[in-house]
């Protein structure tokens, strides 16, 4: 979930940085100190050093000097490679306490601002680590993905051969990701059943889909902004113009589950809609100085009704558009309440193409709102199935009849979603859990017999996540159609 200004290209570092007695410009060592301080006062051996007065040099030059200390005379005790100065930026930047900063090697740099952009070379999924790999949540229309046949629910174990079960979402997304028309061999359970997907990568452009929809004969255009990216405005602008052509006066902008994106590409979008220096939002810094960010000179769209859907993972840019929208041309939005990021992050590449991310500001609506920790208000209040709390993990076990757990709660929870009835979501597995279990075990083709096992778990998550996509039962969207008449 980040606002920030579009990064400028980031250089490939071409010469692997040398040592330097300097080092002021990432001021990491700061984190290391602290850290390794606690460290000597529990297992320190050393001689006692008669300590000096703190005053005596400057908090720069005694940075130098543990790092130099630490760098030439630091024995390893672990069998293991230890990047100290990755570790301690990384360090230091959580001892700040804001999620939303972060360091960046070069190479996961180049990765996040793909993500963030769109437009990357993939297969064109969305997915959620579970215990076995991945699942699939979404596949992005026109993509490799969809031309291979892969569905929502499937769940990835392979990559190449090589299982990914318990790797990161990142190190899952990387083995898939590669050059466009080479190919990526996946191991997938679908049904419980394991198969081979071989699909062919491609330049993939996840930001917007639009279309023209029907609802009773009243058509409406429609578009989903799965992220705001460099190209995101010119993708709106070429649906705003098809849709102008067709005399569509009713416009949707769904903006759900989407965390946000450049700033940039924020102002470029509303100012598809905005008359000419018109008040988009506003940035406040660190010395408390306000800049009023105004919309740009370019052709502008009108739709007599407007409406955006949102939920609780709208955020950072999609709730800069959503509230402008909301306040200076009576969008009305649908949904859950919004995330609530009021703040906007910038990048600074250090001088070994390693990338500092970091809050600099917080936005404000155009009526000088801070949403932050609050989010945007719907107009129509609506929600969707909620899917928070499903235990993810793989059973270590088979459970059984009065067995007790996180992991039967989370099974009780997605049988009450699907209308099984178990008569209570505590974690206790009761008979009439046991009785809810079995039919849902007949239901789909599995052992009936009662007992919650691994192939129960990946049914239920993959039923669980196709009935929570499924258009019938997103009863945001029902509203929606009810106001589109």
């Amino acid at each position: 979930m980040e606002d920030f200004i579009r990064p400028n290209h980031n250089p490939e570092p071409k010469l692997k940085p040398k040592k330097t007695k300097h080092i002021r410009e990432t001021l990491f060592i700061v984190c290391m100190i602290v850290c390794l301080a606690v460290g000597f006062v529990s297992g320190y051996v050393a001689k006692k050093t008669v300590p000096t007065n703190s005053t005596s040099k400057n908090a720069e030059s005694i940075i130098d000097e543990a790092y130099e200390i630490l760098d030439e005379a630091w024995l390893n005790p672990n069998d293991k490679d230890v990047d100290i100065k990755g570790n301690t930026i990384t360090a230091l930047v959580e001892s700040l306490g804001d999620m939303h900063s972060s360091y960046f090697t070069y190479e996961e740099s180049k990765t996040y601002n793909q993500s963030v952009d769109g437009n990357y070379e993939g297969i064109g999924v969305a997915q959620r680590t579970v215990s076995e790999g991945t699942m699939v949540m979404q596949v992005y229309k026109n993509s490799p993905a969809e031309k291979s046949g892969l569905q929502v629910g499937d769940i990835i174990t392979g990559v190449d051969g090589n299982s990914v079960a318990g790797k990161s979402a990142d190190e899952i997304s990387d083995l898939i990701r590669g050059e466009a028309n080479t190919k990526v061999k996946l191991t997938i359970i679908r049904n419980t059943e394991q198969q081979e997907v071989e699909v062919e990568r491609a330049n993939v452009d996840s930001a917007v889909t639009s279309e023209i929809r029907d609802n009773d004969g009243k058509k409406f255009g429609y578009v989903k902004i799965n992220t705001f990216g460099s190209t995101t405005a010119d993708d709106i602008e070429a649906a705003l113009q098809t849709f102008t052509a067709e005399k569509i006066d009713t416009l949707v902008l769904d903006l759900r589950d989407n965390g946000g994106g450049y700033l940039t590409a924020a102002t470029d979008v509303l100012s598809l809609f905005m008359k000419e220096d018109k008040l988009l939002f506003q940035m406040e810094t660190k010395n408390g100085a306000i800049e009023k960010y105004k919309a740009k000179d370019c052709q502008k769209y009108n739709f007599i009704n407007g409406y955006i859907l949102v939920n609780g993972n709208t955020a950072s840019a999609s709730e800069v558009v959503a509230g402008a929208l909301q306040e200076k041309m009576n969008y009305k939005l649908v949904g859950d309440q919004t995330y609530g990021k009021g703040t906007a992050q910038t990048q600074k590449q250090l001088s070994d193409g390693s990338v500092l991310k970091y809050t600099y500001a917080k936005w404000l609506l155009p009526s000088g709102t801070w949403i932050n920790g609050k989010g945007l208000t719907p107009d129509y209040s609506v929600s969707n199935t909620d899917t928070s709390g499903i235990y993810t993990k793989a059973l270590e076990t088979d459970m059984g009849y009065d067995s007790v757990g996180t992991a039967i709660a989370s099974m009780q929870k997605m049988l009450s979603i699907l209308d099984y009835d178990c008569g209570r979501n505590d974690g206790y597995f009761s008979q009439q859990s046991v009785e809810a279990l079995k039919q849902f075990e007949q239901a789909n083709n599995l052992t009936v017999d009662g007992i919650y096992t691994n192939s129960d778990r990946q049914k239920l998550e993959a039923a669980v996540i196709m009935y929570a996509n499924s258009e019938n039962n997103d009863y945001q969207y029902k509203k929606l159609m009810e106001l589109i008449k």
